[in-house]
């Protein structure tokens, strides 16, 4: 009886998960300024951010972004991040994509299992909650 009770809400929960991430994937995201300018500190986003998205991301950073630089400046960050994972590619990319299939729980716990110091942690970690969740939505639409 208890299997059966746990199947059912595991389940539920997938469904929940599931219509979170539509949600979310429909939610405006957003990035604070802080978030903005630790992302832009880190070289390694900045080099995946074109000319006119660092624009969007600096305006936020400074305080100065108009309502459309700020929902640029959010999917810039998400994108970012995206070609940052598969630039390191490989096993870490393979890895985080598996995770994500796995739930946001699932994703979230490999990414911030990365080490300390590698540049796809620190990028996640300077993103914020919004666009590392963002980041779990756009993973698994292409999956």
């Amino acid at each position: 009886m208890a299997a059966v009770t746990l199947g059912a809400g595991a389940g539920l929960a997938q469904a929940s998960e599931a219509n979170h991430a539509r949600t979310a994937a429909t939610a405006e995201v957003s990035l604070s300024a802080a978030q903005a300018r630790t992302f832009l500190a880190n070289p390694a986003v900045k080099a995946e951010l074109s000319a006119k998205e660092a624009q969007s991301v600096r305006a936020v950073a400074d305080g100065k972004a108009s309502r459309a630089q700020t929902r640029g400046a959010a999917s810039s960050a998400v994108k970012a991040l995206y070609n940052l994972l598969k630039r390191h590619g490989g096993k870490l990319y393979d890895d985080a994509v598996k995770a994500a299939k796995g739930g946001w729980g699932k994703f979230r716990s490999y990414m911030n299992g990365l080490a300390w110091y590698h540049p796809v942690r620190i990028a996640w970690v300077a993103a914020g909650g919004e666009v590392q969740y963002a980041l779990w939505s756009y993973i698994n639409s292409l999956f």
